[in-house]
């Protein structure tokens, strides 16, 4: 081999050499720059809502109106989801007139109010109409103890209970009294014909107070008299007397009270007289029937 060719060899050696040294170097700096793979995580499966619809059809007498909830549909999971309340409202009345009570859901320890979107429209005279009510729940998994209240407390509150688990509804269904008897004070004779008991005033579409309820009277008057003029009925010919002995008028709102000029031996039937009674009373009362000095009673009793 030449000088010349073993200067050749040399050169090549010392590129490779330097190539080679090059070359790790690199290699050790891509390697410092590549992340290590990091363990794959499994994603946790998300929960799984579940539709559970309750059918009640139970229905609350409510201020002069007859709220029906018809049905209950929840889509809940752990972290809650969302209840849809089906309900009617049935007006009795031939004047239009408006649900003027909230809804609220007792859930889980929780009182949920309903969406804003959520409004039951008014109903027109001896009409009904039909609402959803949707309630957002968080964190409340089930509402198998749930209870629907409908009403502002200090009124009386209307409740439904999804399932018996929550308990008993309070519907507020008036309670018809099937009561009689006759008096005659002086030339005035009244005939008890039947009484009637509401947590509201149809008439004002208003509920009572919680403390309070309404005691309607019907009767038929007589004046046995021969004046000519007749006799001029008012609410000062009729009092009741609670089961203490207490004495009271009927409501002075101008609708609670008949008025009435009786002729001369006529009749007129189905006056009548609304009293508010404390809720819940019961025992012996009496209507008081007031002429010409004359104070005579007719005895009934509620309840007991």
């Amino acid at each position: 081999m030449t000088r010349g060719t073993r200067s050749r060899w040399r050169r090549l050696a010392l590129v490779l050499a330097l190539a080679a040294a090059l070359g790790t170097g690199l290699g050790g700096c891509l390697d410092a720059n590549v992340p290590s793979a990091a363990p794959t995580t499994v994603p946790s499966p998300e929960p799984t809502p579940v539709t559970t619809t309750y059918q009640l059809g139970t229905q609350v007498w409510y201020a002069g109106l007859v709220v029906t909830v018809d049905r209950v549909t929840a889509t809940l999971d752990a972290r809650g989801g969302i209840v849809e309340v089906l309900v009617g409202v049935a007006n009795p009345s031939a004047d239009a007139a408006e649900l003027n009570a909230a809804f609220t859901l007792l859930a889980g320890g929780t009182r949920v109010e309903p969406t804003r979107d959520s409004r039951v429209p008014e109903v027109p005279g001896s009409g009904s109409v039909a609402a959803v009510l949707t309630f957002e729940l968080q964190r409340i998994p089930s509402v198998d103890d749930a209870i629907l209240e409908i009403g502002t407390s200090p009124a009386h509150l209307g409740r439904v209970p999804l399932t018996p688990r929550a308990g008993t509804a309070v519907s507020f269904k008036p309670v018809e009294l099937n009561l009689g008897g006759t008096a005659t004070a002086s030339s005035l004779k009244v005939t008890l014909q039947g009484g009637l008991l509401r947590w509201d005033l149809p008439d004002w579409s208003q509920e009572l107070d919680a403390s309070l309820q309404a005691l309607t009277l019907t009767y038929d008057v007589t004046y046995a008299g021969d004046f000519a003029g007749g006799l001029a009925f008012t609410g000062e010919n009729v009092a009741l007397r609670l089961p203490d002995g207490t004495v009271i008028s009927a409501r002075r709102d101008g609708h609670s009270q008949s008025v009435e000029l009786v002729g001369a031996r006529k009749t007129k039937k189905g006056l009548f007289s609304r009293f508010e009674i404390p809720a819940g009373l019961t025992g012996s009362f009496a209507l008081v029937i007031k002429n010409a000095g004359t104070t005579k009673t007719i005895a009934f009793a509620i309840g007991g």
